[in-house]
C-alpha cells in the first residue's frame, strides 16, 4: 500500500486487487486526469477480468470526453454527472477530493475510501465505497448520502470475459468458455449488460461489456465469488 498516494494493491488466493481512493492528479497539472475516483480493477489467477476503459486518443472530440468520464470507469455515478468535471483535451475544474479511510487485513482484507465530487450537485452527495477481499470473493460496499434522482455502478469486463445474466440481480462471468465468477447485486433497481469499448494503448479500441447496477435506494453491495481458481 501506498497510502500517502491514495493507491491500494491487495491480492488473497486467486485475486488480485487495484483501488483508486487518490487525487485525480497534481492541482497544478491535472490535464491527463479521468473522472475515475473509487474505481478499481481486478484479475484472477492471473488474468484480468475487471478492467477500467483507459483512453485510446488526444484532443477534445466527444469520444475522448467519453472515455475521462466516469461512467468508463469501474465505480458510481450520480444524477449522470461525472465525479469531477473534465472539459476540453486536457481541463478539469471542480475535482472529487478523495480520502483512503482504512486499509487493512492479512486474511481478510478492508479498503475503505470515500470522496466529494458530488457534493456540487443539489443533494451535496459523498460517496463512500468498502472493498472487503478474501480467498474466494470481493464486495463491494457503496454508499451515498444525500438525496439523489438516480445513480448506478458500473463494472467494465475485459474483453476476454465473457455474461451471462443469470437471475434480476445475478451475471454469471466466462472465460474461453469456463465458469470464471458470479456477480450478485444485493440492493439494484436493475441490472443492464451493454456493449462498449476498452482501450489498452493509444490508438487501440476492443469491444467489449459493461454491466450496469442501478441503486434502489442510498446503497448497494455487490458480490464477486469464484470458486476452484489457483
Amino acid at each position: 500500500m501506498l497510502r500517502e498516494s491514495g493507491y491500494v494493491r491487495a491480492s488473497a488466493g486467486p485475486a488480485y486487487l487495484i483501488c483508486d481512493c487518490a487525487e485525480v492528479g497534481p492541482d497544478y497539472l491535472p490535464g491527463h486526469a479521468h473522472a475515475d475516483t473509487l474505481s478499481f480493477e481486478l484479475s484472477l489467477a492471473g488474468n484480468r477480468v475487471l478492467v477500467n476503459s483507459g483512453v485510446s486518443e488526444y484532443g477534445n472530440q466527444a469520444e475522448r470526453q467519453r472515455q475521462r468520464g466516469t461512467a468508463a470507469h469501474n465505480t458510481v455515478i450520480v444524477n449522470g454527472q461525472n465525479s469531477s468535471e473534465t472539459w476540453d483535451g486536457f481541463r478539469v475544474a471542480r475535482r472529487a477530493r478523495a480520502l483512503l479511510r482504512d486499509a487493512r487485513g492479512n486474511g481478510t482484507i478492508i479498503i475503505e475510501g470515500c470522496h466529494d465530487g458530488y457534493a456540487r450537485l443539489p443533494g451535496r452527495n459523498r460517496h463512500t465505497r468498502r472493498w472487503i477481499l478474501d480467498r474466494h470473493s470481493l464486495r463491494i460496499e457503496d454508499l451515498i448520502s444525500g438525496e439523489f434522482q438516480h445513480a448506478e455502478a458500473r463494472l467494465h469486463l475485459h474483453p476476454a470475459v465473457d455474461v451471462h445474466i443469470s437471475t434480476p440481480e445475478k451475471v454469471t462471468l466466462y472465460s474461453g468458455g469456463h465458469h470464471l465468477a458470479i456477480l450478485h447485486f444485493r440492493g439494484a433497481a436493475s441490472v443492464e449488460v451493454a456493449r462498449s469499448t476498452w482501450h489498452a494503448g493509444f490508438g487501440v479500441s476492443v469491444e467489449n461489456t459493461v454491466v450496469t447496477a442501478g441503486f434502489k435506494g442510498a446503497s448497494l453491495s455487490t458480490d464477486i465469488t469464484w470458486a476452484g481458481l489457483r
